[in-house]
């Protein structure tokens, strides 16, 4: 992906990052919630623990992890915030 040079692709990159971190967020969120409350009920056990949690929360750790690393390589770019080029200091 190109770096954006504008300060409107610049927010536009900005609010790309953001909604992809969100819809991560979301998707752990529900496996999470999804399998904690869909599997609570069975009582199955695995190695003493309930199945619902050994799903919901090392599973959920295992997405979010795999998800940034996707997130990292495909959404992110590494840019500069700072507007010097485009028309000099604010501070001035």
């Amino acid at each position: 992906m190109k770096v954006p040079v504008t300060r409107e692709e610049k927010d536009r990159q900005v609010r790309r990052e953001a909604k992809a971190t969100l819809i991560l967020f979301l998707i752990c969120f529900l496996w999470n919630v999804g399998f904690a409350y869909g599997l609570s009920g069975t009582g199955a056990r695995l190695f003493g623990l309930p199945v619902w949690w050994l799903i919901s929360t090392p599973g959920m750790f295992v997405i979010a992890v795999a998800g940034v690393v996707i997130l990292l390589k495909r959404v992110f770019v590494n840019f500069d915030l700072d507007d010097s080029e485009e028309g000099g200091d604010l501070d001035a």
